[in-house]
């Protein structure tokens, strides 16, 4: 007799496993997406209240702000009111970029940059050797270094490598050597 439901051998019957697992992922997907899609929202509710408060700071002082390029024409946190305005100039157009090349011009850049400096060359010696203590690519040559030192060692190894290789041993090379002199010299 018939044994079981019909209904289990079409591919669309939302009682198969395979079609409960899509449903849970197409509904996974869409929380997902409701999620990000809410956390947009909160960042343009945020955006646009920082606007408001912008623009009625704007209103109340009555000076309005540059909002497009003025991250451009931010000068660095460490740097002094000087440094600023020579950099103003620059941007500016009135210095001349080729005079920044002059001595006492670069003398007074570099004093006013040795912090930058200082965080460009944040690898202490320690740092490095740590670096190179933990670096992968090291240990294997190492080890391979020692593997090759160990069979060096060994004389016996060392033989029976050059004799599997078709390599005669020094000795055995002298020999020759002396015999073909000897050969030629008769």
């Amino acid at each position: 007799m018939g044994g079981g439901d019909l209904n289990m051998k079409k591919s669309w019957h939302p009682l198969l496993l395979k079609n409960q697992e899509r449903v849970w992922l197409e509904e996974k997907k869409a929380l997902e997406e409701k999620k990000k899609l809410d956390q947009l929202r909160k960042e343009k509710e945020e955006e646009r209240q920082l606007q408001e408060l912008q623009r009625m700071q704007e209103e109340q002082t009555g000076k309005k702000r540059q909002e497009k390029l003025e991250w451009m024409y931010a000068t660095p946190a460490t740097g002094n009111s000087q440094n600023s305005n020579e950099l103003e100039d620059y941007l500016l157009g009135k210095k001349r970029v080729d005079k920044a090349l002059t001595a006492d011009d670069n003398a007074r850049l570099g004093a006013s940059h040795k912090s930058f400096i200082a965080v460009q060359n944040a690898n202490t010696a320690r740092d490095i050797a740590s670096k190179i203590r933990e670096d992968p690519l090291l240990a294997i040559k190492q080890q391979e270094q020692a593997a090759y030192q160990s069979l060096m060692s060994n004389p016996l190894r060392l033989r029976e490598m050059q004799e599997r290789n078709g390599i005669k041993p020094k000795k055995d090379k002298k020999k020759e050597k002396e015999e073909r002199k000897r050969l030629k010299a008769e």
